[in-house]
């Protein structure tokens, strides 16, 4: 009984010890001055609005996501839509999502950001409240209200009218433009997630993919010597589809994506074994005709 009463304790005192990192955080947050622009400080002020809603209601795992996306926006950094991996969304909701954030980061990147920064950040917000929400699947109302709100804030995006193709002159048609050099994505030490300022690179790519027209793209991942060849190898391939999954959700079919992985084997800056460098850390994105 004794040995029982220890674990109980034990474990309510490793609960409050997380929820007092989480209040310390958010008050860290909430004492910021947001930098960057319109869109990135709108995004500061509905973030840290969630993580004081799941705060109150006692889930400290989101509390802490939001918080630091909170921070990340005061900071001026670059703020998406949760990617669809990092959660585990029910299968009869799942298509929906991935066509609402798909539609969602192409408003984004066509202006909506600059555009109708509020609106822009209340739609991310509030996607991202949406999954959260989704993934838990044990709050009907609570969902409804985080995708209603969505629905509400992306009418409210505008973005840039598309540019009418002009009629040809001539009958000849024009030379293909050559395809562009290969976007190279950097990634942090052990890590497969897409900073802010390198999502900036792919959507560049896919900007160059609608403009280019390219017969396939690869995407090839790369890390560094540090660590285990094996465990590199697996790393490699998670990166190329985190960057495939970014590239598939901005509109490039599925088809037109070849991955490959290739560890530790073809760096850009040789160290020899067991070295951290960062340019070898990376996913190159590669047109071919």
């Amino acid at each position: 009984m004794k040995q029982l009463k220890f674990f109980v304790l034990a474990g309510l005192a490793a609960v409050l010890v997380t929820g007092c990192g989480s209040v310390q955080l958010i008050d860290e947050v909430s004492g910021m001055k947001p930098k960057g622009n319109a869109f990135t400080q709108a995004a500061y002020t509905e973030y840290l609005m969630l993580a004081k809603a799941e705060q109150d209601e006692s889930d400290i795992d989101d509390a802490v996501f939001f918080a630091n996306k909170a921070k990340a926006a005061a900071m001026g950094e670059g703020i998406a839509p949760q990617a669809m991996a990092e959660r585990t969304i029910p299968k009869f909701a799942k298509k929906t999502m991935v066509k609402e954030r798909a539609a969602l980061v192409s408003n984004l990147w066509n202006g909506g950001e600059e555009l109708s920064p509020k609106a822009a950040a209340k739609a991310v917000a509030m996607f991202d409240c949406w999954m959260q929400e989704q993934e838990e699947n044990n709050q009907p109302p609570d969902i409804a209200a985080c995708r209603k709100a969505f629905n509400i804030a992306k009418l409210d995006i505008k973005t840039r009218p598309k540019a009418k193709m002009a009629k040809p002159m001539m009958k000849k048609a024009a030379p293909r433009a050559p395809m562009p050099a290969p976007y190279v994505v950097y990634f942090g030490f052990d890590s497969a997630e897409v900073s802010g300022s390198e999502m900036v690179k792919i959507k560049q790519a896919y900007a160059d993919y609608r403009l280019r027209n390219p017969g396939k793209i690869l995407v090839a991942g790369h890390t560094d010597t540090s660590g285990n060849k094996e465990y590199n190898q697996g790393l490699s391939r998670y990166r190329a589809a985190e960057v495939s999954n970014r590239l598939m959700e901005l509109g490039v079919p599925r088809k037109m994506v070849q991955r490959s992985r290739h560890g530790e084997v073809a760096p850009v800056v040789e160290t020899g074994d067991n070295a951290r460098e960062g340019k070898n850390r990376r996913v190159t994105i590669t047109f071919i005709r």
